[in-house]
C-alpha cells in the first residue's frame, strides 16, 4: 500500500530510542490548524514532538524519524511498561480538542487507517497496544478525545473494540471493585486500590472516553463492567 508522506517539516525534539517499538499512541494537536501545530511541535522551548502529524486534508507529515524517540507521551505507563516514548510511535491529528471540538475529517481518519496498517505490519504492533494518549496518561490527558472513532479503526483490524448496549444501572461497591481490577488487567496505569478515589474516577473516565464515550463524566454502569469483561476475553482469547 503506497502512502504519500511529506518530509517538509522536521522537529529536533527527540533523543535516542532505548526500547523496541511496541506501541502506537494517537493524539490530537489541540490547535486550529497545521501551522500552529508545527510551531508547537518544533519549538525549542516547548520540547514536544511526534513522529507523524495528519492535517485536516489528510496529508501526512513525518516530523521525527521512527528510529528516534519523539517526545509525545510524557509521563505515562501501560501495564508494566514505562517510558512509553521509547516504546512507541506518536501520531498527532490536527484538531482543536474538546473545548472547541470539531469532528475529525473523514480524510484524516482514512489517512490514519492507512498509516496504522503500514506501521502495525512493519513493527508487528499488537492491537491492544494501539492506544490514545489518555489511555497511557489518564490522570492528566484526554486526547484524542471522546469523539475519536475507535470503532472505525477496529473495522480495519486496528485496536480492540466490542459493542455493548448502554445500561443506566449503576454499579454497586463490589462491581466497582471488579471494574477497577479489570481496568488494571487491561493495562490502565496508576490504579493503586479498588476504591472510588479522584484518581480512579479519572482512570474510569479515560476508559469510557475510549470505549464508552456516552458515559464520559458519568458514574460507571453495568455496561462499563460488561465492556471491561468482554475486552479482557478478546485480549486473552
Amino acid at each position: 500500500m503506497f502512502i504519500n508522506i511529506s518530509h517538509k517539516y522536521k522537529s529536533k525534539n527527540f533523543d535516542k530510542r532505548k526500547k523496541k517499538i511496541s506501541f502506537i499512541i494517537i493524539h490530537y494537536t489541540e490547535t486550529k490548524n497545521l501551522n500552529e501545530a508545527i510551531n508547537l511541535l518544533t519549538s525549542k522551548t516547548r520540547r514536544v514532538s511526534c513522529h507523524y502529524i495528519i492535517d485536516l486534508d489528510g496529508s501526512i507529515y513525518n516530523l521525527v524519524d521512527v528510529d528516534h524517540r519523539a517526545w509525545h507521551a510524557g509521563e505515562s505507563k501501560w501495564k508494566r511498561s514505562e517510558d512509553i516514548n521509547s516504546r512507541s510511535i506518536g501520531i498527532e491529528i490536527v484538531n482543536p480538542g474538546e473545548i472547541s471540538y470539531k469532528k475529525y475529517k473523514k480524510k484524516q481518519i482514512s489517512s490514519l487507517v492507512k498509516l496504522l496498517i503500514k506501521l502495525k505490519k512493519k513493527f508487528k504492533i499488537a492491537n491492544n497496544k494501539i492506544l490514545g494518549h489518555s489511555d497511557i496518561a489518564p490522570l492528566r490527558k484526554i486526547d484524542p478525545g471522546k469523539h475519536f472513532p475507535w470503532k472505525v479503526l477496529s473495522e480495519n483490524s486496528l485496536g480492540i473494540w466490542v459493542d455493548e448496549k448502554i445500561s443506566n444501572l449503576p454499579l454497586d461497591k463490589r462491581q466497582l471493585n471488579t471494574l477497577l481490577k479489570n481496568l488494571k488487567r487491561i493495562g490502565y496505569p496508576y490504579i493503586k486500590d479498588e476504591k472510588f478515589t479522584q484518581n480512579n474516577k479519572k482512570i474510569i473516565n479515560s476508559f469510557h472516553r475510549h470505549h464508552l464515550n456516552k458515559l464520559v463524566d458519568k458514574f460507571p454502569t453495568q455496561t462499563s463492567l460488561n465492556k471491561s469483561n468482554d475486552l479482557l476475553k478478546k485480549m486473552f482469547d
